[in-house]
């Protein structure tokens, strides 16, 4: 199961958890400057979660359609979670933040492990149909396909069939560890472009720039056919 924090691996606790933490958001939305739109996105695919998770893991309702849907639910939950913490203001956060969201504090003086100042190249190969193997180097160390020092993983997000304008576009695809880093589509998505963003993330949660693909120095998307 991946690392998922502070998100639960197993799928019991994690429903407990987007149970709790839903409500909580709601209740304290002003206070961590949570978007309308946001908590209306969180709202509309929590109800939705509330109606995939126990057909998918009920016997008598559990089929493969079920489970589709649920995990298709639990990636969108995980998504606009992830970019409702990331823009908490930490001089309104207390304590209850941290308990209640399995937040880690953020530390108020610098950390010994700086933000990302270099960004992934990519470089995919798409020889297979509606599979894309994806790589990544170092911008700043174009030589080497190694992490650089204090990364954890690169952030790969994607959206398929129109180039994403901001990040709320996107859909994340995962944090890879290690490449060739493999990405299946769905058969309906055959001849379609799949747009990637990518970004380093270091061991503290931090993030780089947007990178760019090999041949391409345009930053941010980058496109490949599926």
């Amino acid at each position: 199961m991946p690392n998922r924090l502070p998100f639960p691996s197993e799928e019991a606790e994690l429903n407990t958890y987007f149970e709790t933490g839903v409500k909580y958001l709601e209740d304290n939305q002003i206070r961590l400057g949570v978007s309308d739109d946001d908590m209306i996105a969180l709202l509309d695919e929590h109800s939705t979660w509330k109606v995939e998770y126990p057909n998918a893991t009920t016997d008598a309702t559990s089929n493969k359609t079920n489970v589709k849907n649920k995990n298709k639910s639990l990636k969108k939950m995980l998504v606009i979670m992830r970019r409702i913490y990331a823009d908490f203001p930490k001089s309104k956060m207390i304590q209850a933040d941290y308990d209640t969201l399995g937040i880690k504090p953020r530390s108020g003086t610098q950390s010994k492990n700086p933000a990302p100042k270099s960004s992934p190249i990519t470089t995919v190969d798409s020889g297979s149909r509606l599979v894309h193997y994806i790589s990544f180097m170092d911008d700043v160390a174009e030589a080497s396909s190694a992490k650089p020092d204090g990364i954890k993983s690169c952030q790969l997000w994607t959206r398929i069939g129109s180039e994403a304008k901001v990040i709320t576009d996107l859909t994340f695809v995962g944090n890879c560890t290690k490449w060739p880093y493999k990405v299946e589509f769905e058969g309906t998505d055959a001849g379609k472009m799949a747009y990637y963003w990518a970004r380093w993330e270091n061991t503290i949660g931090q993030v780089g720039n947007w990178g760019c693909s090999l041949g391409n120095y345009r930053r941010v998307s980058f496109k490949y056919e599926l």
